[in-house]
């Protein structure tokens, strides 16, 4: 299977959502790389989701994929918003979930998905890494902006009325997320909380008005601190610093 058959398989063109689907993995990532099982089992959930919800899988990379096979099977559209690319030594490891996605493309091109599927998008919960980044690692470190989703009115305008969050040892939103989910919210959005490691729901969940909601210049400081990829997406090499110049790279 090449990178061009395993994206199409994540983005049918008779899926409305696929608009949204990012390439950035497939088109970077090492498919080919021998590792662990490429797709783990998926976390169960701790309830049951509304069959006319769109869901936000926010887990790391890999649990994300194989939760949207899962989420796919019960008539759902996965839609894979991973934004980081590939490098060496990189922040975030972004080709397990290109194994991941490219195994689970097998899977997709076997079900079709119905054209009146609700959305289930997947993050990876690491996007924004775990600690300090040091010279010589590839920084492929990403945020969520609302312009990578659908905007609470065209959910709305295909009658999905709510919203699930799925995380991991959270039941709280990501700062990025509340800019997209205060958003569905003024389009009369309800949004459920699900943590698949402690088992929590958290039923209509306000989302607060987060910092600089609907600035203008919002997304320029969001990104600030992070690095974009020639490819698309994020992703480039920490320069190395030296005695005369400070850094090269």
């Amino acid at each position: 299977m090449t990178r061009g058959d395993a994206f199409a398989a994540w983005s049918s063109p008779d899926a409305v959502w696929s608009e949204w689907a990012k390439p950035v993995v497939f088109v970077t990532a090492q498919f080919g790389a021998a590792a662990a099982p490429a797709i783990p089992e998926p976390p169960a959930l701790p309830a049951t989701i509304d069959p006319g919800a769109a869901v936000i899988v926010d887990l790391p990379g890999p649990e994300a994929v194989a939760m949207g096979l899962w989420l796919a099977e019960r008539g759902f559209c996965p839609v894979p918003l991973f934004n980081g690319t590939s490098g060496p030594s990189p922040v975030i490891d972004v080709d397990a979930i290109g194994r991941a996605l490219v195994a689970g493309a097998e899977r997709l091109r076997a079900r079709q998905i119905s054209a009146m599927a609700p959305p289930a998008f997947l993050l990876d919960s690491r996007r924004l890494g775990s600690g300090a980044v040091t010279p010589g690692q590839y920084d492929n470190r990403w945020v969520v902006l609302p312009q990578d989703c659908p905007s609470g009115a065209f959910l709305a305008s295909r009658g999905i009325r709510s919203a699930v969050l799925v995380r991991r040892d959270a039941i709280s939103i990501p700062p990025d997320l509340a800019h997209v989910l205060a958003r569905w919210v003024e389009h009369g959005l309800t949004i459920r909380v699900m943590d698949v490691a402690s088992g929590q729901v958290a039923d209509h969940v306000t989302v607060p008005r987060p910092s600089r909601f609907k600035l203008a210049w919002y997304a320029a400081i969001a990104l600030l601190g992070l690095r974009r990829s020639n490819v698309g997406g994020f992703g480039a090499a920490i320069p190395e610093q030296t005695a005369r110049s400070g850094g090269y790279g």
